[in-house]
């Protein structure tokens, strides 16, 4: 997150934790879609209907860690149909970082630790649509964003100034998320969202393959950044899903175009109702 000095391990959690915030790396809602036929989606019996939508899940990194939860409604039918959506979500995490400071005194550099905490909290609308194999969802509203920055206890620094990424802001924030059935094999799940406050941005993509029992497998891959810090992550996930929920599992490496910053872990769980 931070300028490119060994300010990158700076947040890396806190950027993803936008992300999953924005549906980046919210799991996907789509296996009751998939058994509909092309062309518009039929609304499902009342006794069945499903009308929200509650998702959490974490994320951890070697610097950082990050949880989050959310709630999405149909406001004017179910899940299943095109309309509109209302999301409500928000978020907590915290994460450390070092940066080069020069010691008058001691004439040398050091790099003091500083520690931050970040919540997080949006309120959005949005439309559900769905072609033959396709469905797309667009949101658009309001978010609020806190970073707050201690020093390390060894620090000879009280605050941080140069980092770009503390204080409260708010501003708009839109989210585009879609999901392509590709035949019975597989599908291809492409995520993206941009908030105004720290002008942080996320993306991520997943092809997976459909196995027995609910069971999928696959690849995925993110980039993401704010004002500070540039950074991605590549690795493989493993996701079951059943009629009115999800769980999914991803692991791999995270870094940015200097170097290869460590390992993460994520787990995401969702359910309708």
């Amino acid at each position: 997150m931070w300028r490119r000095i060994e300010k990158a391990r700076a947040g890396r959690g806190a950027v993803l934790a936008a992300c999953i915030l924005a549906g980046v790396t919210e799991a996907s809602s789509q296996e009751a879609l998939e058994r509909v036929p092309a062309g518009r989606i039929a609304p499902a019996p009342a006794a069945a209907r499903q009308m929200f939508e509650v998702s959490a899940g974490a994320d951890g990194t070697g610097p950082s860690w990050s949880i989050y939860s959310g709630l999405t409604a149909a406001l004017f039918g179910d899940l299943r149909d095109n309309g509109v959506r209302l999301r409500l979500s928000g978020g907590y995490g915290r994460y450390r970082y070092t940066r080069p400071f020069f010691d008058e005194g001691r004439r040398r550099h050091l790099w003091p630790e500083f520690f931050g905490e970040q919540t997080s909290v949006d309120a959005l609308i949005g439309y559900h649509w769905a072609w033959g194999p396709t469905t797309l969802k667009a949101y658009g509203g309001l978010t609020q964003e806190r970073h707050r920055i201690s020093p390390g206890p060894d620090s000879p620094l009280d605050a941080d100034g140069d980092n770009a990424v503390q204080g409260t802001r708010s501003g708009i924030k839109l989210v585009v998320e879609t999901w392509t059935r590709l035949a019975d094999w597989g599908f291809f799940q492409a995520d993206a969202n941009w908030s105004q406050p720290f002008e942080a941005y996320g993306g991520r993509i997943r092809l997976g393959h459909n196995l027995s029992g609910g069971w999928s497998v696959g690849l995925e891959a993110a980039a993401f950044g704010n004002l500070n810090h540039d950074g991605g992550r590549a690795g493989a996930f493993a996701r079951f899903a059943w009629d009115k929920g999800e769980i999914s599992l991803s692991a791999g490496l995270d870094g940015d175009l200097e170097r290869i910053g460590g390992g993460y872990a994520s787990i995401a769980a969702l359910t309708r109702f």
